[in-house]
């Protein structure tokens, strides 16, 4: 197989699957993705799409409302607009490839109500994960068009020429050494930052090193401080703990419960559950914890003891997962807190998710500046497969297809012995300081803290731990710059939110 291609992708998640697909659509042959995993598009329960036949009177324009309220309105609203105004669009894309949604009794396309959103507009699948159906469907299709996959390979730097253009990415397959590939356009796709925190939602395969490897090639990255906290995440039983209880689930009439048995977001929320944003209820959570009314684990208590059982095994990941652990959610209350689930940040793209360095887009969590503060659930999903099909579109009138690369020796650093010494240090470091909740005092110190580890000239020898100490570095400067409470970024020592605030912090 060749190394130069016309695009290549780094990642194989849904937001490289829509990209490539619409490329494909638009005349482009030449397409490879490089990716040692799916990301997170296997665990996709929800997606969210404005659909003409909404019986709710939805629209696009109340679906950018949404996002950009759940956002805290630090948003890009010339993206979020984008985004809305094609949810159609990408659905389609969707159904081209494949991809099949549940619908109700009557034909209707079944719509479930999740948190952030002021109508039901999320779309799912009753027998198992809509991130599952996507995988089965769309990689198929695509390798029979003639897209390329490299399985089992980590791209691990950037490649850039000496006028300041990306000509490609180094990649490494296991149990093997580096080697570049070559393309005038390349397309991060690689994930969030989940991972450099310790425990999360996120699978192995997305590092987060990949915001220093950016920043390394002289992207502008925005919005760092925004890591996305899940909030009702299993933590009992053992077997269970990371299963995320689908917000959904308040949709269905789920209660949350404190440990008086307080239906304790009525307080705030006398509408009831069900549409919560993640960021109130995050915050909810805590201020239950922090009384004393919560659970054990630091949590508190979800009850679907009266929800119709029927409708807990059409969320089948879930409930199996809950059942073979011996946990009945149809008798006893779930043990549910927060965890670091997905990120916000990224990249900083312009509507062609292009950066600002020539010959290098973002989509899916490697892109920044859409959600704001806090995403509305289901939007992961919908965001991806929209910046996907966007970008593909703006590689058609901005990308250099054509563009001349030249070959260069591999120049990526190896070194275990300083990975050994640092990188567990790290993750520890990014985990105490950038919880969801944090304060000045640990922020300043994990920051020396990272500082000292870039500064060390062993580090420098293994790209790896100098990558993942940028990220966490760079994560902390955006925290501590960010001095007031938004979204789920929490800062107990400046609690209030403060209009003034409503902006986004580029590095």
């Amino acid at each position: 197989m060749s190394n130069h291609h016309k695009v290549i992708i780094a990642g194989s998640g849904l937001a490289a699957l829509a990209a490539a697909a619409r490329l494909n659509e638009l005349g482009v042959k030449d397409i490879a993705i490089y990716a040692g995993g799916l990301g997170g598009t296997p665990y996709i329960a929800a997606i969210n799409f404005v659909l003409p036949e909404n019986p709710y009177g939805d629209t696009p324009e109340l679906y950018a409302k949404d996002m950009l309220v759940a956002g805290y309105n630090i948003g890009n609203k010339e993206l979020v607009n984008e985004m809305a105004a094609n949810t159609l669009k990408g659905y389609e894309l969707l159904c081209r490839w494949g991809v099949t949604f549940a619908h109700n009794e009557d034909g209707s396309i079944k719509l479930r109500h999740v948190s952030g959103h002021t109508y039901p507009r999320s779309l799912c699948q009753t027998t198992n994960l809509i991130g599952v159906e996507i995988e089965k469907v769309m990689l198929k299709k695509l390798e029979e068009a003639g897209i390329e996959f490299h399985r089992k390979t980590q791209v691990v730097d950037l490649l850039k020429n000496s006028e300041g253009k990306i000509e490609g990415f180094t990649v490494i397959e296991k149990g093997g050494e580096p080697y570049n590939v070559y393309a005038p356009v390349v397309v991060a796709s690689w994930g969030g930052v989940g991972n450099l925190l310790g425990t999360s939602t996120y699978p192995d395969d997305v590092k987060g090193n990949t915001l220093g490897m950016a920043k390394n090639a002289g992207a502008e990255l925005v919005d760092l401080e925004f890591i996305e906290f899940e909030p009702m995440v299993m933590m009992s039983p053992a077997g269970a703990v990371g299963e995320p209880c689908p917000t959904a689930m308040l949709g269905e009439g789920g209660y949350l419960l404190n440990s008086e048995g307080e239906r304790f977001l009525l307080e705030v929320r006398p509408q009831g559950e069900a549409g919560a944003p993640k960021s109130l209820i995050n915050h909810e959570i805590w201020k239950q914890v922090a009384k004393g009314k919560g659970n054990p684990h630091g949590g508190i208590w979800v009850d679907l003891r009266h929800v119709d059982v029927k409708i807990l095994k059409a969320y089948p990941w879930f409930y199996d997962r809950l059942m073979n652990n011996g946990c009945d959610p149809n008798k006893e209350l779930l043990e549910v807190g927060p965890m670091p689930h997905s990120f916000s940040g990224g990249i900083r793209v312009d509507r062609n998710y292009e950066s600002n360095v020539k010959g290098l887009y973002a989509i899916g969590e490697a892109c920044g500046g859409i959600h704001g503060a806090c995403r509305c659930a289901g939007n992961a999903a919908s965001q991806a497969t929209l910046s996907g099909l966007l970008c593909a579109e703006g590689i058609m009138r901005t990308g250099e297809l054509d563009r001349a690369i030249s070959e260069r020796p591999v120049a990526y650093k190896q070194n275990d012995s300083v990975r050994a010494k640092y990188l567990d240090e790290l993750q520890k470091i990014a985990g105490h300081a950038l919880g969801v909740y944090r304060n000045g005092k640990d922020l300043e110190e994990a920051l020396n803290s990272t500082q000292k580890i870039l500064d060390a000239p062993e580090v420098s020898g293994d790209d790896l731990t100098s990558q993942t100490a940028l990220a966490i570095n760079l994560i902390l400067k955006a925290a501590l710059n960010r001095k007031e409470s938004r979204g789920t970024h929490n800062r107990t020592d400046y609690p209030a939110s403060d209009p003034a605030y409503e902006k986004e912090f580029v590095f």
